[in-house]
């Protein structure tokens, strides 16, 4: 008999949907108040393709996190 191996489960920050881990954009907030790849030190945020995607979405984050929509918009299309 084989165990089911463990996954884990994160939340989209603008949808609040659950996700496994491997399937979301992980980012974080600088100092200078942009949003940056996460580069494991500090705290991080996980985003969804569909969220990422979604420009209402997007302007949603930009509000909450205080960062350039251009910058951010840039930064997803990095990944998408």
């Amino acid at each position: 008999m084989q165990l089911k191996k463990h996954v884990p489960i994160r939340m989209c920050v603008a949808c609040r949907k659950r996700f496994p881990q491997h399937s979301l954009l992980r980012l974080k907030e600088t100092k200078q108040r942009t949003i940056a790849p996460y580069d494991g030190v500090g705290r991080s945020l996980y985003l969804c393709e569909a969220c990422a995607k979604t420009p209402k979405k997007r302007r949603i984050l930009t509000k909450r996190y205080r960062c350039d929509e251009e910058c951010l918009s840039k930064l997803l299309k990095e990944f998408f």
